[in-house]
């Protein structure tokens, strides 16, 4: 299967046959979805520009402090 983004319905349904507490799919190119519980958004984690986002966060927290 090819990437694509997927719509809300999807990622919901996604959810219940997965587990809602991290969302990783590899299907889904979606970068940024909506929260599971709440208001707001989250990423998904098998998107590689999460991966490069949290370790430039990382590295600016860590370089900023020495």
């Amino acid at each position: 299967m090819s990437k694509r983004k997927w719509t809300t319905a999807e990622i919901d349904e996604y959810r219940k046959k997965n587990g809602a507490f991290f969302y990783f799919n590899k299907e889904d190119s979606n970068f940024l979805i909506p929260k599971a519980f709440g208001i707001g958004w989250t990423v998904n984690w098998a998107n590689p520009i999460s991966w490069i986002l949290i370790i430039v966060v990382i590295g600016i927290i860590f370089f900023r402090n020495h």
